[in-house]
């Protein structure tokens, strides 16, 4: 009996430490569940908090800023007036070659396929005189020096300014045109010629000229003369040999119109060869520019007055990036395109603005000779318009104010924070700014803060 009720006592202390132990567990569970809430909670409530203003607090963040103000160094340089303005340039008067006929040489028969058989120009090159360019059937085309056409083809007997411009040509190539009198094609100019050819290369074209028939046909009306006054019995001897034998006019040297062109400026500058070696010829082979290429700006009518003649010009092209100096040639009138008032531009072949407004046509010539990268390039030309003879005292425009009294001033920020007001005259401006001298009495220093806005 005593041994059982001691187990149950036991068993029901044991009974009450578990029920006791598992009370403070459940009491620690809940106090970390609450300060976990109670943390969450003030987190919240922070984060919440600063979306939360008060009327206070909204008018002070809306409010402007406190007024300040804008300023900018007085400096000293020289000021420069810059135009920039859009140009183009362009081949300026052209001329083409395009072949009709090939001549009879003594070399052999003569071909009538005109099939180009040589090219040896190509574009933009500069080429001289008397140097094949391109070659059809054989026969070559080249340039002299003229500024008449080649218009014809030029033979033995024939007269003209265009065969004194050959003769003169030969002589500066180095080919002398002997006694032939000046516009005179004789056996001079015929031998030169036949020098020319074998310089090239190739076998000097022929032809029957008119004075040559002439002459064998008044040479067989003497001969048949003189066989008339002789006796029949020296005819019936076998004495008849002085009667007259039909003959063929002989063949005399040539210059082909075919063959050759006359440029005014040499070395010329090829403007295109559009031909390759097996075509046939059916137009141009070969287009040379008589002079050098012509730019030509298109200046804003209100700025015409700040432009002039022989001012130094920069030019850049922006696409291949070369760049180059010239001075201006010549100012036009104003132009304004589709009035008929633009008939300036088309005998250069100079383009008009793509916005087809009105302009100043600016003639821009080369110190040299342009880079031929330039070709119908459209660039950007820089003139400076004014400029001081030396370095001046500016400020920006902007810092220049007048009052009511007329009186010009620039308003001066000291290193306090005080404005001060100064009397000053103004003079040249440019690129945004203007020169200023201070009146007498008051001063003002490179490095001077000026007011320009607030």
């Amino acid at each position: 009996m005593k041994r059982s009720r001691a187990r149950s006592r036991e068993a029901a202390d044991e009974s009450a430490e578990v029920t006791v132990g598992s009370r403070l567990y459940r009491r620690r569970r809940w106090t970390v569940v609450a300060a976990c809430c109670a943390a969450v909670l003030s987190a919240a409530g922070m984060f919440s908090a600063q979306w939360v203003q008060s009327p206070a607090e909204a008018a002070a963040r809306t409010r402007a800023p406190r007024p300040s103000v804008i300023t900018a160094p007085v400096v000293r340089q020289v000021l420069r007036n810059s135009v920039v303005f859009r140009g183009t340039f362009s081949n300026g008067r052209t001329i083409s070659v395009t072949p009709t006929s090939v001549a009879t040489t003594e070399n052999g028969s003569q071909p009538t396929a005109l099939l180009i058989t040589g090219v040896f120009a190509r574009t933009g090159q500069r080429v001289k005189a008397a140097r094949p360019l391109v070659e059809y059937d054989e026969r070559p085309v080249f340039a002299l020096p003229g500024t008449l056409p080649m218009y014809r083809n030029l033979t033995v007997g024939e007269k003209g300014k265009d065969i004194a411009q050959l003769q003169r040509g030969l002589r500066s190539l180095g080919w002398p045109t002997g006694s032939d009198a000046s516009g005179t094609f004789g056996s001079g100019t015929a031998a030169a010629v036949r020098r020319m050819y074998a310089a090239m290369g190739y076998a000097a074209p022929l032809t029957a000229s008119a004075d040559t028939a002439s002459a064998n046909a008044a040479s067989s009306t003497a001969c048949a003369g003189a066989a008339a006054e002789q006796p029949s019995s020296d005819i019936e001897k076998g004495r008849s040999s002085a009667t007259p034998r039909a003959t063929e006019p002989e063949p005399t040297v040539m210059l082909p119109a075919s063959e050759a062109v006359f440029v005014p400026s040499l070395p010329a500058r090829v403007v295109s060869v559009p031909v390759q070696v097996g075509d046939t010829v059916k137009g141009p082979v070969i287009t040379l520019a008589r002079g050098d290429m012509t730019l030509t700006g298109f200046l804003d009518p209100s700025e015409r007055r700040l432009i002039a003649t022989g001012m130094k010009a920069e030019i850049l092209a922006e696409a291949t990036g070369v760049q180059a100096t010239g001075a201006v040639d010549s100012v036009g009138a104003v132009v304004t395109p589709g009035s008929g008032t633009d008939k300036t531009t088309s005998d250069s072949g100079a383009a008009t603005p793509q916005n087809g407004s009105a302009y100043v046509p600016v003639k821009i010539k080369s110190t040299g000779r342009w880079d031929k990268k330039f070709a119908d390039q459209d660039v950007r030309i820089t003139i400076t318009a004014a400029a001081t003879a030396g370095a001046v005292t500016a400020v920006p425009e902007a810092a220049v104010s007048a009052g009511a009294d007329a009186l010009t001033t620039v308003t001066v920020v000291t290193a306090s924070g005080a404005q001060l007001s100064v009397p000053v005259t103004v003079g040249v401006s440019a690129d945004g700014l203007v020169q200023v001298t201070p009146v007498r009495g008051h001063t003002l220093r490179v490095g001077d803060r000026v007011v320009v806005g607030k």
